[in-house]
């Protein structure tokens, strides 16, 4: 008898475990999320063995076989110089992935920390941060684009810049809201009521669980 008590005792904790591990549970049980994990796994294969698989030099040009439809020599098509575009999406996957990668990580950096001030800050600072997100919203998306890279020079990283910018406000409005909520939770009043920083909470609120 003790032993099963033991053991049923034991079972929750074991159901539990580490967080890494529950993440990867639920994550294996939704198949849309696999699927989306195969093929973001098939694009970086495609992007990193690139000049294995393309079958031609994705900028060789032949105007006598422009626009040629698919075939044996090129299995979709050429274009109106005659390159192969099978090769040139597979190398196109290279800049598609960078660009996605990275102005992604521009908006959540810029995001996550104006979101962080502004919704833990409150006053001016909320104001001034939530007033210049609402005017980047108000221009659309290709005037933005225009505008940052008639600043910073046409470009692969300035277009990544200016896609990062124009993802930002939505992000920031996001975390915003996310640390209002948490600003009035309890367990933060007894933290300031120990001394705790607007930082230190911050900080500690975005660490990850052990």
């Amino acid at each position: 008898m003790a032993s099963q008590a033991v053991a049923m005792a034991a079972a929750p904790r074991e159901a539990e475990g580490a967080p890494g591990s529950l993440a990867w549970r639920q994550f294996r049980r939704n198949r849309l999320a696999v699927v989306g994990l195969v093929l973001v796994a098939a694009l970086l294969g495609a992007a990193a063995l690139a000049p294995w698989l393309a079958p031609r030099d994705p900028a060789k040009q032949s105007l006598i076989e422009k626009r040629a439809p698919p075939g044996a020599k090129f299995l979709l098509g050429a274009d109106e110089f005659g390159r192969d575009i099978l090769s040139r999406v597979i190398y196109g996957t290279r800049v598609a992935l960078l660009v996605g990668t990275l102005s992604v990580a521009i908006a959540l950096g810029i995001g996550l920390l104006l979101g962080s001030l502004a919704g833990f800050a409150g006053g001016w600072t909320d104001t001034l941060i939530m007033r210049a997100m609402e005017i980047l919203l108000a221009f659309p998306y290709l005037l933005l684009a225009i505008a940052v890279v008639s600043a910073l020079g046409p470009g692969v990283l300035n277009t990544t810049i200016a896609v990062g910018i124009w993802g930002a406000p939505t992000v920031v409005r996001l975390v915003r809201g996310s640390v209002l909520a948490l600003r009035e939770s309890e367990y933060v009043g007894a933290a300031r009521a120990l001394g705790a920083t607007g930082p230190g909470l911050v900080a500690r609120a975005t660490k990850p669980p052990v």
